[in-house]
This record gives C-alpha cells, sequence and structure tokens, in this order.
C-alpha cells in the first residue's frame, strides 16, 4: 500500500479532486478491454508538463512505479498497474492546441479523443489518417503508444506515418522534443518513430504534432460476397496489386457471416464463406471511374455477388453488418481469445487455411475479420468456458497460430501492442540480442524502470 505520506505529496502538488486514493474511486482505473484488473495503489490526474514532471521527478527518487492512461480501450493490459503501480491518468489534458491547415499540422494534448479531434478537423475538411474501432473513446496518446491505425491505414498509414513530432517527459523528469513541423526534417536520430508504439515504457507524452490531410469529397462502398476464402484473399491480393489503394478494406469470415446473421437477420446468404467491404476516395469528378477500374479487377477473379452502395442509407447498412460483429461476439456468451496478427498479403490464403486447420485440430471455434488490405487479421478463439479458455488444449492452439504466423513473415502485433498478455511470446518474433539493445535503450529513458514496468519488452 502506498505510504500515506506520497498521497500528501501529491494532493499539494495537484489541484482538488485530482488524487484518487480510496479503493472504490481507483477501481475503475484498474483494467483496460484485456479484462485485466489490478485496482491501482491511487490514481492521479494532471492538467500540464510541469505537473507530470513534479510527479515523474518525486516517483523516480522514490522507486514508484507508474502506469501511464488515456482512456483504457487497450486490449493487452498496457493499462492495467500490475506492479502496485500509481496510475496517472492524462484524460484531463484534452486540448487541441493548433490546427496550422497552410502547414497541414495539428498540435494536440494526448488526452484528446481521436474522434473528437477527426470532428474539429473536418471542419476545416482536414482529417489525421489513424482511426482505430476505438477512435470514439480512444485517445491521440493511446493511439500514439500503440501505434493503433484503424482501416484507413491501408491507404494512409499508421500513427508512426502522420506524427511530425513530440513533447515527452522520460523516467528521471527530463523534456524532450523530437521531430520538426516539416514534412522533410533528416537532422539527428528519429527519436520520434522510436517513441511511437513503445507503449508508455519510454516516456510520458504531453503534447504531438501531426500531419494533417485534405478530406476527399467522395466515398463509394463495395460489398463483395464469395464462395471460398481462398477467392477472397486472391481478390484482396487482385486489389492490393492496382493504381487505386482502397480508403478501407475489411475481411469477413464464413464463421464471422453466421455470427452476423444471428444479429442481423439473413443480412448474407446462407451459402457465403467469406466477404470483403471495400472503399475507394477520391473527388467526386472521378470517383465513379475509379470505382469502375475496381469492379474490373473484382470481376476478373471468382466471386459471388457485388454491392455497391449508392446512398449514405446503403452505405450504413453494408458496414453496419461489420459493425454487428462485435456485439455479436459478446452476445454468444462465454470467453474468448482475440488476436491481431498481420502477414504479407501474399500468405493470406494460407494464413485463413491454416486457421481453419488448427480451429478443427484444437476443436476450437475460431472467428476471422479484419482490415486484411494490409494482411491484417483479428483473430477470436471463442470458449465456453474461463476453463475452456485457460486451459493446456487453448495454450497450445494459440501458440501454434503464433509459429505459423512468423512462419509465414508476419508479425503478432498489429496495432494492439504486447503489454502484458503477449509478451511472454515477444521472443519468439524477436531474437534475444535485439530485445537486449531494446532493453538498453529503455535504460536511457527510464533507468529505474519505474515507467509501465514489466510490459512490452
Amino acid at each position: 500500500m502506498l505510504h500515506k505520506k506520497h498521497i500528501n505529496y501529491f494532493e499539494k502538488l495537484l489541484p482538488e479532486n485530482f488524487v484518487f486514493s480510496e479503493r472504490g474511486d481507483c477501481w475503475a482505473y484498474g483494467y483496460d478491454n484485456s479484462k485485466m484488473h489490478v485496482i491501482p495503489e491511487c490514481v492521479l490526474f494532471a492538467n500540464n508538463k510541469l505537473q507530470i514532471q513534479s510527479i515523474v521527478k518525486y516517483c523516480f527518487d522514490n522507486n514508484i512505479p507508474i502506469t501511464t492512461r488515456g482512456r483504457g480501450t487497450g486490449n493487452t493490459g498496457g493499462s492495467v498497474p500490475i506492479d502496485k503501480s500509481i496510475v496517472l491518468s492524462l484524460e484531463k489534458m484534452g486540448k487541441i492546441l493548433n490546427i496550422d491547415i497552410k502547414n497541414r499540422f495539428c498540435e494536440v494534448q494526448p488526452g484528446v479523443i481521436n474522434k473528437e479531434l477527426q470532428k474539429e478537423l473536418e471542419k476545416e475538411n482536414f482529417f489525421w489518417g489513424p482511426d482505430p474501432s476505438s477512435q470514439d473513446y480512444s485517445t491521440i496518446g493511446g493511439n500514439i503508444a500503440n501505434n493503433s491505425a484503424g482501416p484507413r491505414a491501408i491507404k494512409y498509414g499508421t500513427p508512426r506515418d502522420n506524427i511530425l513530432g513530440l513533447e515527452f517527459i522520460s523516467g528521471t523528469g527530463e523534456i524532450y522534443k523530437t521531430g520538426v513541423k516539416t514534412s522533410k526534417g533528416v537532422v539527428g536520430l528519429d527519436l520520434t518513430r522510436l517513441f511511437t508504439g513503445s507503449e508508455g515504457i519510454l516516456g510520458i507524452l504531453t503534447e504531438a504534432t501531426l500531419k494533417i490531410l485534405p478530406l476527399n469529397n467522395a466515398i463509394k462502398t463495395v460489398e463483395i460476397t464469395f464462395d471460398s476464402v481462398a477467392d477472397a484473399s486472391q481478390t484482396i491480393i487482385n486489389l492490393m496489386s492496382q493504381p487505386i489503394t482502397p480508403y478501407k478494406l475489411e475481411f469477413i469470415d464464413g464463421e464471422s457471416i453466421n455470427l452476423i446473421n444471428t444479429i442481423k437477420t439473413d443480412h448474407y446468404d446462407t451459402n457465403i464463406k467469406s466477404a470483403i467491404l471495400l472503399e475507394i476516395d477520391g473527388e467526386p469528378e472521378y470517383i465513379d471511374l475509379m470505382l469502375n477500374k475496381v469492379i474490373k479487377v473484382i470481376k476478373a477473379g471468382n466471386f459471388n455477388k457485388i454491392k455497391v452502395a449508392d446512398n449514405k442509407e446503403q452505405i450504413e447498412k453494408l458496414w453496419s453488418a461489420r459493425k454487428s460483429l462485435s456485439p455479436a461476439l459478446r452476445e454468444i456468451g462465454g470467453y474468448k481469445i482475440n488476436e491481431d496478427i498481420v502477414v504479407p498479403i501474399s500468405n493470406l490464403t494460407n494464413l485463413l487455411n491454416s486457421l481453419e486447420e488448427i480451429s478443427k485440430k484444437y476443436n476450437i471455434k475460431i472467428v476471422n475479420f479484419g482490415p486484411a488490405g494490409n494482411g491484417n487479421i483479428h483473430v477470436n478463439l471463442l470458449f465456453k468456458t474461463r476453463e475452456e479458455k485457460e486451459n493446456e488444449n487453448s495454450k497450445k492452439c494459440l501458440e501454434e497460430i503464433f509459429d505459423l504466423v512468423l512462419k509465414l513473415n508476419g508479425t503478432l502485433s498489429g496495432e494492439h501492442g504486447i503489454g502484458v498478455i503477449k509478451k511472454q511470446y515477444i521472443e519468439k518474433e524477436i531474437n534475444k540480442d535485439t530485445l537486449v539493445l531494446m532493453k538498453k535503450i529503455k535504460e536511457q529513458f527510464d533507468p529505474k524502470n519505474i515507467l509501465n514496468p514489466n510490459k512490452s519488452i
């Protein structure tokens, strides 16, 4: 239990009601979407970088671990205070500081909600590329910490591709500034990209300069159904081999389709084995020409049906099917393991067919969907009981899936991070010498290991 003298220090440092020390108040700050839950020793709120700097310096001097938190939408336990940490919430640092249209950047604090930023940018007919599925609730700081991208990454990239510069505080309390406010810049080492995706183990983000882009004014949405997974994955390869890069491309497998049909009765024909939901964006005068070229590519392969949404109502209807998947997974009850893997798209067919074989081998239902245009598949293992989820059979199944991904030249996490949940598997992907180097880099920023300790690497 955190000593009362530490609580007293934080209460003197921070404004009234910026310190939670009662278990009931702290409870909600001890979990994320991984369902892990550890009640923090206390919860601190900060609304400026000088407060954060003082907190970090005090924690450094007193060997108090800190878990930094946005809104807790992560999937791997990254914001769970597993080492009797205090939680530092950045939700009160939610200001959009500057939007510079002429130079195509904006400056924000880490607690800004992704969707709120997008709304403000839309007023200027601009947007920030990353759009994770949690964007209604997730913070920019959380997006940067996990390099969380979303469906638009296929065309507009991940946070790592859309950040010009950062300001953060190290584990010793120093304030660092990285990057530039220009589209080009090669002075010094690229610490901006190093920090992005580091899951809070190198420093605490206080400000970000984000690259923004003009919105295209026209979007076309297409749903393609298939009689086999192989046909769908080949179509994805064909689409990604032609000049018009999709705005979004979502894959849905047969098990996903069955689940969707339980929520949205008979949205898909019963014989459908997979589907793709595709969007392209562009200027109104060119969008139909672009669409025709894309459909020509689709028709060159094997498919069942092609549906083109002609209005907002039809677009919403098509996307509502995909968005019903997560509620459907919750409604069927039981337990699940959800993984976030990526393979080169040329290996998609092999991956998806092998996942079906693994499902049969271990008698575990596996539901696959996700933004497959960049080879990203969300793999969901479903169980009726907690015992099923945690027994040796499920562990062997997950292990085989990870081995398969790496055999196919893939990676174990596309946008959900490593956190606690996947840390035990990191040596499968990263060799020991490289991992030692990463730990030495962390030591430079956080010599006492107080920032999100025992996570990520």
